[in-house]
This record gives C-alpha cells, sequence and structure tokens, in this order.
C-alpha cells in the first residue's frame, strides 16, 4: 500500500506531496488544484513500463493533435503537458516517487539530445530546423528517456522514444519501444464520465457465474433494490457505431423483480452506471490500486454512505487501495459516517486536502473526518 507520493516538476507543481495515506483516500480542493494530476501521478507511476498510460492520460484532457507530415497524418500526444511549465528543453525532467509498504516506487522522464545525427538531405521526425521560424517546436532533435523502479523486486524498466519538432510523441514512436521486466499491481481509472461501454462490458463478463456476480448485483441494489440480475445484450450489439456515441450506455440488460421485460441498464439513470463500474473496478484491482475522478458523480446524497461502505468494505477485503477526488460536502461528510472514532496506528480513510501554492497535502485522518463532519467545519 502507498503510504506518500512525492511529484516533482510535474504539471502545475514544482514540488508536492501527499502523505499519512489510508486504504481510501478522497482527495478535494479548489477547481484546477490538481486534484485530477494526483490521480494521473499515482497512475504513471504504478502502470509500471506502460507507454500506454501516459497515452490514455493525455489523450483523456485533449492533450493531443495531427500533424501531416511526408504525405501522412500522425496522431501525436502532447508530452511537454506532463512538464512544469511546459519546458521541454534539454535536461528537462519531472518525477514521481511513493514509499509504499514493499518498498519505493519511482518513476521519472526527462529530455535529452538525441545520440541520432539528423539527416539533412532527407526530412524525418529528428530533423534539425531553425527554431526562429517556429517558434512553438522544440528546439533540436531530443529523446523522452523513461525509468521505472520497482521497489518490490528493485528491479528497473527503461525506455526511449523520440520526441516530434513539436515535442509530441507520435505513434509511430510508441511503436519503437520495447520494453521487457514489467512488474505491474492491478491498477484501474475511473473518469469522471465513468467507464466505456465496451470495458463495462468485458469486466462484466470476466466475472459472469463467480462470487462477484452477486457482489455487483448488490451494488447496483444500493440504488434500485429490486434488481434480480443483471447480463449482456449479446455480443452481435458490441462495439458497434453506436458504443462510440458521447454517453452511449448500452450493452446490458437489467431484470428487476416484479417486472416482465428486461431493462437496458441506460434506463437506469447515471446513478447505476456509476455504481457499476465503481463495483466491476473493485472486483478486478484484488491486491491492487483503484483511481476514480469524481466519485459522487450521478449518485444522491442518500445513498453515498452506502457506496462508501462498498468501497471501504471492498479494498479492505481485497487488499486494495482507493484514490477518490470530490467538490462535494456530501460526499465528504458520507464518508465520515463510516470512519472510526479510535484507530490504532494508522487510518484506513483519509481526506487529502491540496491547496493552491503549497507543497504538501492537508492529511485529515478518521478521527478528523468525524470531528470535521460533527463541527461542520469545511475541509474541501
Amino acid at each position: 500500500m502507498i503510504r506518500s507520493v512525492t511529484f516533482e516538476n510535474y504539471r502545475g507543481f514544482r514540488r508536492f506531496e501527499l502523505h499519512d495515506l489510508g486504504r481510501v483516500n478522497l482527495i478535494v480542493g479548489t477547481n484546477n488544484a490538481g486534484k485530477t494530476s494526483v490521480l494521473e501521478a499515482v497512475y504513471l507511476l504504478e502502470a509500471t513500463g506502460d507507454f500506454g498510460s501516459i497515452w490514455s492520460t493525455l489523450v483523456r484532457r485533449g492533450e493531443d493533435f495531427e500533424e501531416r507530415e511526408e504525405g501522412r497524418v500522425l496522431r501525436q500526444v502532447d508530452i511537454r503537458r506532463l512538464f512544469h511549465g511546459h519546458d521541454l528543453s534539454n535536461g528537462s525532467r519531472f518525477r514521481i516517487e511513493a514509499i509504499t509498504d514493499r518498498g519505493q516506487d519511482e518513476f521519472s522522464a526527462i529530455v535529452n539530445e538525441s545520440p541520432q545525427k539528423p539527416d539533412i538531405g532527407s526530412p524525418g521526425l529528428f530533423d534539425q530546423f531553425d527554431p526562429t521560424s517556429e517558434p512553438e517546436f522544440v528546439s533540436r532533435a531530443s529523446w523522452l528517456d523513461l525509468h521505472w523502479v520497482n521497489g518490490q523486486t528493485g528491479s528497473g524498466v527503461n525506455a526511449q522514444v523520440g520526441l516530434t519538432r513539436r515535442g509530441g510523441v507520435s505513434t509511430e514512436g510508441v511503436q519503437t519501444i520495447s520494453l521487457v521486466g514489467r512488474q505491474r499491481v492491478p491498477i484501474r481509472f475511473i473518469t469522471a464520465a465513468s467507464l466505456s461501454p465496451d470495458t463495462v462490458i468485458d469486466l462484466f463478463e470476466e466475472i459472469v457465474l463467480t462470487p462477484s456476480e452477486e457482489f455487483v448485483i448488490d451494488a447496483l441494489r444500493i440504488i434500485e433494490p429490486s434488481i434480480e440480475r443483471i447480463a449482456t445484450s449479446g455480443t452481435d450489439r458490441r462495439r458497434t457505431t453506436s458504443s462510440s456515441r458521447v454517453g452511449y450506455r448500452g450493452g446490458l440488460l437489467v431484470k428487476c423483480q416484479g417486472v416482465r421485460d428486461r431493462i437496458p441498464i441506460g434506463s437506469m439513470g447515471d446513478g447505476i452506471w456509476r455504481i457499476l463500474g465503481l463495483a466491476l473496478a473493485l472486483a478486478s484491482t484484488e491486491g491492487g490500486i483503484l483511481l476514480v475522478d469524481e466519485i459522487d458523480t450521478g449518485l444522491h446524497y442518500s445513498v453515498m454512505e452506502n457506496m462508501w461502505k462498498l468501497v471501504s468494505q471492498t479494498a479492505k477485503r481485497l487488499k486494495a487501495q482507493v484514490f477518490a477526488t470530490t467538490h462535494s460536502r456530501d460526499c465528504y461528510e458520507s464518508l465520515a459516517a463510516i470512519s472510526r472514532d479510535t484507530v490504532s496506528k494508522n487510518s484506513e480513510i483519509t481526506i487529502q486536502r491540496i491547496e493552491r501554492g503549497k507543497d504538501r497535502s492537508v492529511a485529515y485522518s478518521e478521527q478528523e473526518i468525524i470531528a470535521a463532519a460533527r463541527r461542520h467545519t469545511e475541509v474541501r
């Protein structure tokens, strides 16, 4: 389990530390304080050797672009967005480090001048060019060196990928990465928009006819007690053009007590979809990490206490760790309702408040969360 996380020169933080972490950690703060950035930092750190974590993080924020080169259109992610001040000069670096129960994990990225000499006669990704004519571009042929260290095994994973002249990493550049010796814990990121239909169906099919299936149905009953069963609506309806629509929530059917017809799960509202995603993600991260942005999305305040019971009890049973964000007072007061008055050593539940301009989170233990809720103290 992660006990503290420190990052340097990462996104909006010159330096920042989360400390005294527990099994369930709720991250609060004002808009644009960096709450989602914290979740992403943990994701990049613990997805050891997986450049896909970097790619998906940037694409999710719209930090990608396309550029036509030699008659081709290259899709790129804007890697500079991960660096504080968007600085991609030679030697620029960001680092993320975690102290865990198994040792110290680390992920670092540094920009270095490419060892390749550009071929002046044949334009390519690493050609020299006049930076005064295109000030937006990096000033020289550069590489991004990536390095992960796994504290449990002591092993490291290294990768090197070329940067384009616009400071991006292209799909072709990613294909050149060769990684060996990956050591990963299960890790899943749920955005504020929840999981995609394809991901939900894939996760559900993994738990069908297992004890986890009943666990997921029990989770849905937090919102709709009459639910008896859920099932996929057939593989012929999966991954169609309709599933790519924004907000599409198809592919699963629900059987409710006293109702003859099967109900498309999309008909049952945002809360059902949110709880379904949380339950499926929890079931798939045994011994790992679940990251949830705006965990209370779509949930009425009256069900939040039961949602936190689901998350807390399941995380403890599966030895998983949860990091979540919120803007909601109801969300943290519901968390206080399930916290313990007496904690022997480490809190199982914490609130971590991020304040702009501060280099350390304000950490609330379980007793402090309870006291703040009783006194109506603002912790957000």
